[in-house]
């Protein structure tokens, strides 16, 4: 390799800021498989255009489900059919637009994808109407006449359930044809927030200029050094406050977004209109809500010991809460050690779950590192008719290893469900998403802690442990208190405004983080990072997500007697029943505070063993 040779004018250099690799210093085998999708853009466009011209067709269909069951039997699969091959072109779409948000080609088909999904939204918008018009009755007989029906049964009783709140076919033309238009707010917000806003650079622990993204945020905020912590949370969270009136109102547009969903179908509120979708009971989510405000003296307790042994006399900022309690940069990885990491740390799961996942690697389901204008975060995606496909941002370090560990278990969970179900239950509603993601980070953790007799090392672990349940469980219900309390106060007609939306997320903060946290006030605008809160009630279900796994979790540790048989039939289950029923074949109930009042019981046992080790060990 050759490298530039650098000419220096002065005697000593000054400092070269540390950059973002572009996408092609990249090696492909760290980079996503697009091409197995669409081996070209040129294909893409072909199956776009086949798409384009089908959907005429299906909407002409209108009037003929009750000829026959061999005729709706027709319709179900032509429609089955046709969004799996939107859902692939969508995918490949999103795919190439994140990786990197500011090349206009990439964003133009990503647009296009969405409008095609629109257009074909319209298009079927006729299919619900018409077969809730349709005695129940009649259905169950056309299922007795054509046994291939019968795979719908499930969707059928689904769709009657929530027959009142379904329009007649033209209002529902009207709300499909208006879906764009409601995805405007998070569209905008997504591009304002990973290609248009720029942060300033500051200097790392060994004074060099780091370029500051939202990718490498959460490094930052676990460096020992609390002047970076403080710089690099200012810089980026200060970035959001520069734009916090554009983020109320992209906010609000997503809540009015909703408010109309509610109006429109009949609803109570927007969190049952968000529920209902699942069948998901609000006692489920009032259950979690009462449960941890009820264990906020937990959380209490967990700030005042990250005080002592940090030595913060003046109270734990929101800077120092991802810090670990020991002073110790923690081990490194490589991706291959990562991975490495991670499948030992599976294999309680079984030969086949480690085979599938070693496949998926070698098959590059995965982009691996942080690019320039890439998409921050991380998540699993693909569709039917593709692999699954994982966004990383991986830095290196442990939390890098279990955010790969979490999204591996929402890609396994979609290759066996949609290797095992029919396309109509192959996907699995969100309410059952975070579990498979968190089983996995939760294995990883007690097999890193199961391995290390070091107790300074124990306790830079306990501290990752603790920090995930903090994270998680705590802070994702105290984000889902404040959506809540930012719908209700639309639906009380009150403006949101930057002023009143900041005002409410400083009280919720207030109250969750006790008397040990110190208030800053640029923590206000904090919300305006989350794009979670453009998902319509998602961030409680991290929650209850990571307290059913964790139950899950304690069993196949335990070595219960089919808990790994059990689990793995959760995953290869779809949504062929509803979420609540399907985590019950995973031995969870969901309706009762027990898996909660379970993980608040982890909670408190691992800060008994961390403030027993910080007796020992040298903060």
């Amino acid at each position: 390799m050759i490298h530039d040779l650098k000419m220096y004018c002065s005697a000593v250099a000054a400092p070269e800021k540390k950059k973002v690799r572009s996408r092609d210093e990249i090696e492909t085998k760290y980079k996503w498989a697009t091409e197995d999708i669409f081996a070209t853009q040129e294909d893409w466009q072909a199956e776009y255009d086949a798409l384009e011209a089908s959907i005429p067709g299906i909407a002409r269909m209108k009037g003929s489900l009750c000829g026959s069951a061999d005729q709706l039997l027709k319709v179900l699969k032509i429609r089955d059919e046709t969004e799996a091959r939107i859902d692939r072109v969508m995918v490949y779409a999103s795919l190439r637009a994140d990786e990197d948000t500011s090349i206009g080609s990439t964003q133009e088909i990503d647009q296009r994808a969405t409008a095609l999904a629109v257009r074909y939204g319209e298009a079927v918008s006729w299919i619900n109407p018409e077969l809730t018009s349709i005695p129940f009755e009649t259905i169950a007989s056309c299922m007795d006449e054509n046994s291939e029906l019968a795979v719908y049964r499930q969707a059928f009783d689904d769709l009657f359930r929530q027959k009142k709140h379904i329009l007649s076919a033209r209002e529902e033309e009207l709300m499909a044809m208006a879906g764009q238009v409601r995805r405007t707010p998070y569209n905008t917000y997504n591009l304002l927030t990973n290609a248009d806003l720029k942060f300033p650079d500051i200097k790392d622990e060994k004074g060099q200029l780091a370029e500051l993204n939202d990718a490498g945020y959460y490094l930052f905020m676990r460096s020992p050094d609390r002047r970076v912590r403080k710089d690099a949370y200012e810089g980026l969270v200060g970035g959001y406050h520069g734009i916090r009136n554009t983020g109320a109102s992209l906010l609000n547009g997503a809540v009015q977004s909703h408010l109309f969903s509610v109006k429109a179908r009949g609803y109570e509120g927007c969190l049952a209109a968000a529920l209902d979708g699942g069948n998901i009971p609000v006692s489920v989510y009032n259950t979690l809500v009462d449960t941890i405000d009820q264990s906020l003296p937990l959380l209490h307790r967990y700030v005042s010991i990250k005080k002592r042994a940090l030595k913060l006399k003046e109270g734990v900022h929101d800077y120092d809460m991802f810090v670990s309690l020991v002073d110790d940069a923690g081990a490194s990885y490589s991706f291959q050690e990562g991975v490495a990491l991670m499948a030992d740390a599976l294999k309680p799961l079984g030969a086949d779950y480690l085979e599938i996942m070693s496949k998926g690697i070698d098959s590059r389901w995965v982009d691996v590192f942080p690019t320039r204008n890439k998409r921050s975060g991380a998540y699993s995606s693909g569709t039917y008719l593709t692999s699954p496909y994982i966004l990383l941002n991986y830095q290196g370090n442990y939390d890098s290893v279990s955010t790969l560990a979490h999204e591996m278990g929402h890609s396994m969970h979609s290759y066996y469900s949609r290797g095992t179900q029919p396309y109509v239950y192959s996907n699995y509603d969100i309410f059952c998403a975070e579990v498979a993601s968190t089983l996995n980070e939760i294995l990883l953790q007690h097999h890193v802690l199961d391995h290390t007799e070091d107790p300074k090392v124990r306790l830079v672990l306990l501290s990752e442990f603790l920090e995930t349940i903090r994270g998680t469980v705590f802070r994702q219900t105290m984000f889902s208190t404040f959506e809540k309390h930012v719908h209700e106060m639309a639906e009380a007609n009150e403006a949101l405004t930057a002023d009143a939306i900041s005002a409410a997320y400083r009280d919720i903060m207030l109250r969750y983080y006790g008397s040990d946290y110190a208030h800053d006030d640029l923590v206000d605008s904090y919300w305006l990072r989350i794009p979670h809160f453009y998902y319509n009630f998602y961030v409680y279900k991290y929650a209850t997500s990571y307290c059913a796994a964790s139950n899950i979790a304690k069993r196949i540790r335990a070595n219960e007697d089919g808990a790994v048989e059990a689990y793995l039939s959760f995953l290869n289950a779809g949504c062929s029943q509803y979420p609540v029923d399907l985590l019950k074949i995973a031995r969870v109930d969901m309706t009762t505070a027990e898996p909660i009042e379970d993980a608040m019981q982890i909670f408190s046992g691992l800060m008994d063993q961390a403030e027993e080790l910080l007796e020992t060990v040298s903060p």
